[in-house]
């Protein structure tokens, strides 16, 4: 059991556990809710609570956390996270350690990044060396993989994609800039596009889909509108992919790297924006490195920044 890792993946609703063994075989799963809406400590109790549920049978090699937000790795500390109320350079590895105790060692990290290691580990990038990871979602994420090493930037914050600015006078991002990917390229910016639209009284079936029907699905409503030919709906992916595009060019043009993977739950979409994101980076990108580079879809699914967290585990305690 010594070579058995716990990986988590803390959202703003639930949290997402896992027993992985060292070659990246997922033994059980569990899950929690966050309460992510209540405050950070709401969060460290239920997580606290389930890492002890977990570790009760002994022999845990660590436990890894991906968390969204600007995390410093290495003092443990979660700097901003945009979905955990209450949070400002909140100290989680201590407070976990002070309720769980310190005979388990945690590791903590940004949950794109985690994502760019499971997915280099054992999903769609496992024969490169390098490689950025774009998680489409409620924001953007991103992580980037170069040599076989997550690269974490100067102060441990490198790969913040989603506010790399696309349009300069675009729309206003959470972040407080403008034109960001984050802006164009997420459930957030499909749910503004199509508020928009609807305001503009834009001619599309998606005003009857989203009826009795969550914000929350809009995403899902726009690609089955897309799906049906709804031309509205087709722009809304057609802006998705140009945006993406853009920024896969940017990356490749600066890092050369050979692997560029999309994941997250807009991924689900894949169809109907990436032809569009790989004409517009085919376009932009210095021929030779766009032209090396593999755009590819994530392999993995939730599952990425899970194994990804227990591969940090693995690779602190020395394992693999």
């Amino acid at each position: 059991m010594g070579k058995i890792a716990i990986g988590f993946d803390i959202g703003g609703t639930n949290l997402r556990a896992a027993l992985i063994r060292e070659e990246g075989h997922i033994l059980e799963r569990r899950s929690v809710l966050s309460e992510a809406d209540k405050g950070i400590e709401f969060v460290v109790k239920n997580l606290a609570r389930l890492i002890q549920q977990t570790i009760k049978g002994g022999g845990i090699a660590g436990v890894g956390i991906g968390i969204p937000g600007i995390i410093d790795s290495s003092k443990g500390i979660l700097t901003q996270a945009p979905n955990i109320c209450n949070v400002n350079n909140y100290p989680l590895r201590d407070m976990l350690i002070e309720k769980i105790g310190q005979s388990v060692p945690v590791f903590i990290e940004n949950d794109a990044n985690c994502a760019a290691i499971g997915e280099w580990w054992i999903g769609a990038g496992k024969d490169a060396k390098s490689l950025i990871i774009l998680t489409l979602g409620t924001g953007v994420g991103g992580g980037i993989i170069l040599d076989g090493v997550l690269w974490n930037g100067a102060d441990g914050m490198a790969g913040e994609i989603g506010h790399i600015t696309i349009y300069p006078d675009g729309a206003k991002c959470n972040c407080g800039n403008f034109g960001c990917l984050e802006s164009y390229a997420s459930a957030v910016a499909i749910r503004r596009m199509v508020d928009h639209g609807l305001e503009r009284n834009v001619e599309t079936i998606i005003r009857e889909k989203i009826t009795n029907r969550s914000k929350e699905r809009i995403p899902e409503i726009v690609a089955e509108a897309a799906i049906e030919g709804d031309k509205f709906a087709l722009w809304v992916w057609e802006e998705v992919g140009k945006a993406l595009g853009i920024a896969i060019a940017d990356l490749v043009n600066l890092l050369n790297v050979e692997m560029v993977i999309i994941g997250g739950g807009l991924a689900n979409a894949w169809e109907l924006f990436i032809d569009r994101a790989k004409k517009e980076a085919k376009k932009r990108g210095l021929r030779a490195p766009i032209k090396r580079a593999k755009i590819v879809k994530g392999v993995l699914g939730d599952d990425a920044g899970i194994l990804g967290a227990g591969y940090l585990v693995f690779k602190e305690k020395g394992i693999i």
